[in-house]
């Protein structure tokens, strides 16, 4: 489900991620690391094309280039994108440097692969009850559950804000879709991955029954994307997950409140992809190297 994709401004105010400018390069060069050991491809540099459709949108863009902090970042189109002869309804757009997609399944195979090949992959479901005895055998436990954390009875009482989102990949019926390198953003984001195929997402559902692609959710998908793009699309796979997301928006790290055996590394939302590597080697760095957690991180903040 996950796209992998690093977006440095976000959001209709058109603000910078949180800490960027510290976790970007962290992030970069630990998957250009992983690109080295596997010898595969893992990182894409993918500028993000948005589209500004109002006045007002071009100029609180303008605005916000002026800003000393985002000038590296943001910039307007001075003449035809590669996604013009695509585009449902032509507009000015804005420009996003130092935006990425991750390659997260090639991730996982390549790492599933080698944990495997060491002895250190083990494909079971444990019961709370089967990791009390798990952890007697080791130093300590981590737990990295995605939603399902917010159910973990080891941390009780975080600040999650569960939201489900879902997603489609398509194939682009037109001569030229291959060409295509940047992503394109408006109501949705549409992701290139190769051989005209492109990830189109996401929806934001605070009621959700389960994590599987709903009729409905999938509709709003399509009607967004017929407003973005008005050439010809089969769609070849329909996605649905729920993101583990809080309510302040920050990562939850931090030691368990029942059994100090426990440690939790959750609460990525939807930016895993730019606060995983650096926040794994923080907490990394304050289980073998005794350095405090980040205030900003840590579950205390939540009363535990």
């Amino acid at each position: 489900m996950a796209a992998g994709i690093i977006n440095p401004v976000t959001g209709k105010r058109y603000v910078k991620s949180w800490r960027f400018d510290s976790l970007y390069p962290f992030a970069r060069a630990l998957y250009l690391q992983m690109e080295a050991h596997w010898k595969v491809k893992v990182w894409h540099d993918q500028t993000i094309l948005r589209i500004l459709q109002t006045p007002g949108e071009v100029n609180d863009w303008t605005v916000r280039m002026a800003a000393g902090d985002y000038a590296e970042l943001l910039d307007i189109l001075d003449g035809d994108s590669s996604w013009d002869p695509f585009l449902a309804t032509p507009g000015t757009i804005g420009i996003i440097r130092k935006a990425a997609r991750v390659d997260f399944p090639m991730i996982m195979a390549s790492l599933r692969e080698d944990l495997v090949a060491d002895g250190h992959f083990i494909d079971q479901e444990f019961s709370p009850g089967q990791m009390e005895a798990i952890a007697a055998t080791y130093d300590r436990v981590i737990y990295c559950e995605g939603f399902r954390g917010a159910a973990n009875p080891y941390f009780p009482d975080l600040g999650w804000q569960l939201a489900k989102g879902e997603a489609m990949v398509i194939r682009l019926e037109h001569p030229s879709a291959g060409m295509l390198q940047d992503m394109l953003k408006k109501t949705l984001l549409i992701a290139p991955l190769g051989d005209n195929r492109f990830w189109v997402g996401g929806s934001y559902n605070w009621t959700f029954e389960d994590n599987g692609a709903t009729p409905e959710e999938q509709q709003y998908l399509e009607e967004r994307l017929r407003a973005m793009i008005g050439v010809p699309y089969s769609v070849e796979q329909r996605m649905g997950a729920v993101r583990p997301t809080v309510k302040d928006r920050r990562p939850l790290i931090g030691r368990s409140p029942v059994d100090p055996r426990f440690y939790l590394f959750n609460g990525l939302g939807t930016k895993g992809a730019l606060l995983a590597p650096y926040w794994a080697a923080h907490l990394t760095d304050h289980l073998l190297e005794a350095k405090a957690l980040d205030p900003e991180v840590d579950i205390v903040r939540f009363g535990n």
